[in-house]
């Protein structure tokens, strides 16, 4: 027999609005490795000559396309910036890490694909905070986490958004009821997930007891 098993987790959805797929293939194209996106892993315990030489070669890359030319669709080109700004602040040139990293997050923000919280954008945030604090640029650092909690936010937002729209697809009365129930009673759920804990523990309780009668009687 043959089953397939759909798992819907939002960090799934997330990489499927970005062209997740496409975006693997590109990578795959492109011989990267996509298990993680820890490239810090990769690049530790590497001498400063080799990565001199990884900088020279992520520089010849991308010669031929500035940063400030290069646009939304342009995913090869914003990878391989993507690499080039990662070994520069390894090399211990955060100034031109955070020059490519600017121009990447309002590329992925501004993206349709993205967007401002998608999860790929949050995390070249994190990276732009890093080359900021690097610097010791704290008041724009601070800026920078600031807009990520923003994201943060949103992106929860959206998880709840999208959880409603399924609701409502698949039960429209369910979901107008459970629309008036938070906005009525936005503690309901709780005493809900309370009452249903209290009543697993009353039946297993119940159950041993019962249980027991058998066992001594």
């Amino acid at each position: 027999h043959i089953c397939e098993v759909q798992v819907h987790l939002i960090s799934m959805w997330l990489i499927k609005e970005g062209r997740g797929y496409s975006h693997y293939k590109e990578c795959c194209a492109h011989s990267v490795d996509v298990s993680s996106f820890d490239i810090c892993k990769t690049l530790k315990g590497l001498d400063r000559d080799v990565l001199a030489d990884l900088v020279k070669v992520g520089e010849s890359a991308t010669s031929r396309t500035p940063i400030h030319t290069v646009q939304q669709y342009n995913e090869a080109q914003i990878r391989d910036y993507f690499a080039l700004a990662n070994l520069y602040i390894h090399y211990g040139l955060p100034d031109k890490a955070e020059f490519i990293l600017r121009r990447i997050v309002k590329l992925r923000s501004e993206s349709e694909g993205f967007g401002p919280f998608h999860a790929e954008t949050i995390m070249h945030m994190e990276l732009l905070q890093k080359c900021l604090k690097c610097q010791h640029k704290h008041k724009s650092a601070s800026a920078v986490k600031k807009q990520m909690r923003k994201a943060k936010k949103m992106q929860l937002q959206a998880a709840e958004q999208s959880d409603l729209a399924e609701l409502c697809t698949n039960d429209q009365c369910g979901a107008f009821d459970y629309v008036c129930d938070m906005i009525l009673d936005p503690s309901k759920k709780e005493r809900q997930e309370e009452k249903r804990k209290a009543d697993s523990v009353e039946e297993s309780r119940a159950l041993w007891l019962k249980e027991r009668r058998s066992f001594f009687n």
